[in-house]
């Protein structure tokens, strides 16, 4: 969505975003970041998530895999509710074009690197490989969110952070010694399939059947007794001129 022209051009935020979108038009088509984008959606991620929380328990990994599901699920209420406040309220931070944390960053970030870890290659487990895998689809997940139009870069910044939060001491416990159970190298089978999900993001409409977003506007809304949604120009309106005065002074 296009701002005002009042309010481009002023923050780095903006002008990253723009440059982004500029560079992203002129060497990809557009396909293309659609198909990254759906690495994203939780149409794909969270049976894909069910999926690997199943493989952890299954593996004996209930202490992990509890923790990992609720800090998933405390980061998911905070974007929901970081959403909510902007679409009901309009309450947003207009110097960073923030209006909500990015929901597809944050489910890539939180969930891509355990699901790319069912892949049943010796190779990419070792050296490396798999961690900058993980890395690489998060980082392009977050720039095709971006380059659609989607969020702006403080939006998928937030989204990026706050997944990392939840996953690095998910990883951490994973690759700590097995004190739970089997080998933590040796994935169960749930985990193995979990990556196969993610082809999927091929076919647009397996990739988005969940309307997300939907329901956050109408959460809103119903939380709120507003008629419609605030949108992302509205954070952008220039600030009403103060009234004028009237004049004290003694009229000659």
């Amino acid at each position: 969505m296009s701002l005002p022209a009042a309010a481009q051009g002023y923050t780095g935020a903006s002008l990253l975003q723009r440059n982004i979108t500029f560079m992203a038009d002129a060497s990809s088509p557009l396909p293309v970041w659609q198909i990254i984008t759906h690495l994203g959606s939780s149409s794909l991620l969270l049976p894909a998530l069910a999926l690997v929380l199943s493989g952890l328990w299954e593996a004996g990994l209930r202490g992990v895999a509890r923790r990992y599901a609720l800090h998933l699920a405390l980061a998911v209420a905070l974007t929901v509710f970081t959403k909510c406040l902007f679409f009901g309220w309009g309450i947003g931070i207009a110097a960073l074009d923030f209006t909500g944390v990015s929901g597809h960053t944050l489910l890539a970030t939180t969930i891509l690197p355990l699901v790319l870890r069912g892949i049943p290659w010796p190779a990419l487990q070792r050296g490396g490989w798999l961690p900058a895998l993980s890395a690489g689809l998060v980082l392009a997940v977050g720039v095709s969110r971006v380059v659609l139009g989607a969020h702006s870069v403080s939006e998928v910044v937030a989204g990026w952070l706050l997944g990392t939060a939840v996953v690095v001491p998910t990883l951490r416990a994973l690759q700590a010694p097995a004190a739970e159970g089997p080998p933590r190298l040796l994935p169960h089978w749930a985990s193995k399939v979990a990556p196969l999900v993610l082809l999927l993001a091929l076919h647009s409409t397996s990739a988005t059947y969940l309307p997300t977003h939907s329901l956050e506007v109408r959460l809103a809304l119903l939380v709120s007794g507003q008629g419609k949604p605030f949108a992302r120009h509205h954070l952008h309106r220039p600030a009403a001129p103060a009234p004028a005065q009237p004049s004290t002074s003694a009229t000659p």
